[in-house]
């Protein structure tokens, strides 16, 4: 059994929580040996609950390790572990961070140069949905992907706002993903996925839905960002959840100021108030990761002289599309021999448009370099205005 697997086994079972999973591990167990434990092993588990060990004994079988795994199957859904190395980096090191997530969509999209959160009330107001339409999309032109809860009201926003832009949408849901909720939702959600973008969720298929799980999946949501927008929320809103987390997880935080007047603003006062970074337009986002929406349209200009044949673009497109692709997956998506798809690499990365992030893994040339102690940005449109086609 892989690692993978193990977990997904073990965090099936009734009872088993991530704190229940690193409790078996301070037994100095290898938790892919745990289900070919005898049953009188399993009961001598150390700061274990019994009823949990008794779910442990009851579950200890491949068969129904192989009836989950085919409900994920039918359902098209994915699943990865912590352990595993397409695992979001950002994500593994925070605190209890879960030991698996199910996903439907480009996982790849959480190995992105940026992408913020976008959080609020449910209860939002007609200048909330303004700010957060008009702020998603501005972000999403620029290249910059929006994380969001698919809750309604400013998540829903949020989602919509990237969707209208060029980038993508990252959902994060409190259900099974065979399960989405809220239900009005459901459409959005299948968007989100046509357009290329992901739902992530920590929770299984058939899995029950408590209250709870919205306010633990908050963590996951500021865990794979690189920052927390607040648009809208009341003084004791959900949204100031995330930014606890954010925090805690040392990620900036910005809000957008509301009318004082408004008790839906009185969230977003108190944390500006607490140093959150206020928002009157996009570049206040983009400033603290010293990007200028200017320098990357300038940038941007400099290659729209490059002549490219429709199989350069082609490569190119399925890569912006992706975020990140290695050959092998290149070939997959075009069709392409791989003696021919190499050879248009090492051309697009000698013209300075594809990047080679490790052995033939490229990235478009859209890239964040930590620079004494900042950050800089180099920005490349390889959208079709910014690439002619050889006749």
């Amino acid at each position: 059994m892989n690692i993978n697997d193990a977990y997904l086994w073990l965090k099936s079972i009734s009872g088993v929580t991530n704190n229940t999973i690193e409790q078996i591990e301070l037994n100095n167990i290898d938790i892919k040996e745990l289900i070919n434990f005898s049953n009188s092993d399993i009961h001598n588990l150390k700061n274990i609950n019994t009823n949990i060990k008794e779910n442990i004994v009851k579950y200890k079988s491949l068969t129904y390790l192989d009836k989950i795994k085919e409900n994920l199957y039918k359902n098209s859904i994915e699943y990865i572990s912590i352990c595993d190395e397409k695992y979001p980096s950002h994500l593994k090191n925070i605190h209890n961070a879960p030991k698996i997530l199910f996903y439907k969509g480009n996982l790849n999209l959480l190995k992105h140069n940026i992408n913020l959160a976008m959080v609020g009330s449910r209860k939002c107001t007609p200048y909330g949905i303004n700010c957060a339409k008009s702020i998603s999309k501005k972000l999403s032109d620029i290249g910059i992907n929006i994380i969001s809860g698919l809750a309604i009201g400013i998540d829903t926003y949020s989602h919509i706002g990237c969707l209208e832009g060029k980038s993508k949408t990252i959902a994060v849901i409190g259900s099974p993903i065979d399960n989405v909720l809220p239900k009005r939702n459901i459409k959005l959600s299948e968007k989100i996925l046509d357009n290329g973008g992901l739902i992530l969720s920590e929770y299984n298929v058939g899995e029950a839905v408590y209250p709870s799980n919205y306010v633990y999946r908050n963590r996951i949501l500021s865990g794979i960002s690189d920052g927390v927008i607040v648009i809208e929320a009341a003084k004791k809103s959900g949204a100031l959840i995330t930014v606890d987390y954010a925090l805690e997880q040392g990620k900036n935080v910005f809000s957008v100021p509301g009318n004082i007047n408004s008790c839906m603003s009185e969230g977003c006062h108190k944390i500006i108030k607490e140093g959150a970074t206020l928002v009157h337009n996009v570049e206040d986002i983009l400033n603290e990761y010293n990007i200028s929406e200017y320098s990357y349209i300038e940038n941007s200009k400099k290659y729209d002289n490059i002549k490219l044949n429709e199989k350069s673009i082609e490569i190119l497109e399925i890569i912006k599309d992706n975020g990140i692709l290695n050959i092998d997956e290149i070939c997959d998506n075009t069709k392409m021999e791989v003696k021919y798809v190499n050879s248009i690499l090492n051309e697009l990365v000698l013209k300075d448009l594809l990047i080679e992030i490790n052995n033939q893994v490229y990235s478009l040339n859209i890239y964040i370099n930590t620079i004494s102690g900042g950050v800089s940005f180099n920005g490349k449109d390889i959208g079709h205005s910014g690439i002619s086609c050889k006749s």
